[in-house]
């Protein structure tokens, strides 16, 4: 950790870690190491999630759902640099958004969408693999009429590194228990199909790509996923998804 960081900032940082890890759902982990990683950066604010690299995010609300994270989980992603970085590659990072400054990013359709109108301003963040199909990532903002960070926030989120990935570790643990409570609880009244497109659904797959898993029409794919939402009382993807974000069953 570095040598400068104050010792009530470190105490905070330190309660935080051991309250996630003994957090029993991804939204409790989520509201209690939020708090203690945005003040170690002297963040705004602070959020985890999970990317799936079959093309789905699921940003982990703790208190109240964030209505830019449910923008962001709906779509906005497939925008975001960061997200496009793990896209195409397997490796860990931890980097700030400057890393990222000669692709005009003030003239991306994703400042347009999601910076401007959220106020954002800058951001720190790291995205670590956990599985061959998931990464966890994390990441610090700051808003409109903060200042940006500077490299010494960028060396103390490294320093910190090694305890985040172990905090991911564990939201995507517990998100996998409440994901498969949901295969279970979920497939009440479903058919076998629907039960089959169900279970990809839930491991990030869209229309396409589980008509090709499953070789039939993207058409008969989209009618069996809105039978899906309609047995099961949800609207979208991401409310099928945040049916682990807080271990309860679909």
């Amino acid at each position: 950790m570095e040598p400068g960081l104050p010792l009530s900032r470190f105490a905070q940082w330190n309660r935080g870690l051991a309250e996630a890890f003994a957090a029993t759902s991804p939204a409790q982990l989520a509201e209690r190491f939020a708090p203690s990683a945005r003040n170690l950066l002297a963040a705004d604010s602070c959020h985890v999630g999970l990317y799936l690299r079959e093309g789905a995010c699921v940003t982990i609300d703790g208190g109240r759902p964030d209505r830019w994270n449910r923008q962001y989980d709906g779509g906005l992603f497939r925008q975001d640099p960061f997200f496009q970085k793990f896209a195409a590659t397997r490796q860990d990072f931890l980097l700030p958004l400057s890393s990222f400054d000669t692709f005009h990013f003030e003239k991306t359709p994703y400042y347009r969408d999601f910076y401007q109108p959220s106020q954002t301003i800058d951001e720190i963040t790291g995205v670590f693999n956990l599985s061959p199909g998931t990464a966890g990532y994390v990441t610090f903002f700051r808003h409109r009429g903060s200042p940006g960070f500077i490299h010494a926030d960028l060396v103390l989120a490294e320093g910190a590194g090694d305890a985040i990935r172990l905090v991911l570790e564990r939201l995507w643990r517990l998100w996998q228990t409440g994901r498969q409570a949901g295969r279970i609880g979920g497939k009440t009244g479903l058919s076998a199909r629907e039960r089959q497109i169900l279970d990809l659904m839930l491991e990030g797959g869209c229309a396409k790509s589980i008509a090709r898993r499953l070789a039939i029409s993207p058409g008969t794919v989209r009618n069996h996923i809105k039978s899906i939402y309609a047995k099961l009382g949800v609207h979208s993807q991401v409310e099928l998804l945040a049916g682990g974000r807080d271990g309860r069953s679909l």
